[in-house]
């Protein structure tokens, strides 16, 4: 069964109003003797991001409703656009029960906090592709561009 998705007729989280954390892919070995060594723990690590949403009072309705009904009060997964380091990535999120939407009221418009988990921290698979590039030039955003160009349409095919 798919997950339902974030509807884009409600407005989304806000850009300044959230953060992300992460736990570690792996644990640290303090042996009795000689230095410490890291073990994996596992590479699907959960990404947990803290959210404000703010709305109107008719998105505000849009948005209980969502959650309420569509979601079963909140609790089941969720396809939703999180803008990351590498643009907006649709993330598989599910709400927190321990920071679930406290709502205040300002004048016109709701606020509500939240803490949503994502499965895992996505990176798109050419960011990966060009992962030496990328560290290894300079300034590598302002030639990206250009490289694009140079590779794909100058360079003759070998």
């Amino acid at each position: 069964m798919a997950n339902e998705v974030y509807p884009f007729t409600i407005r989304s989280i806000l850009r300044a109003g959230k953060s992300r954390s992460q736990p570690a892919a792996f644990s640290m070995a303090d042996p009795r003797r000689g230095p410490g060594y890291t073990q994996a723990t596992g590479t699907d690590v959960p990404v947990m991001w803290d959210v404000d949403f703010i709305f109107t009072e008719a998105e505000s309705v849009a948005f209980q409703l969502w959650g309420v009904v569509k979601l079963g009060n909140w609790q089941k997964p969720f396809d939703m656009p999180i803008r990351t380091e590498f643009g907006s990535l649709v993330h598989t999120c599910q709400f927190l029960p321990d920071s679930l939407l406290p709502a205040t009221e300002t004048g016109p418009l709701w606020k509500y906090s939240a803490k949503i988990m994502a499965r895992k921290q996505l990176i798109p698979q050419d960011f990966k592709d060009a992962t030496d590039l990328i560290i290894n030039l300079p300034d590598w955003f302002n030639w990206a561009s250009m490289l694009d160009v140079t590779i794909n349409q100058e360079m003759p095919q070998a």
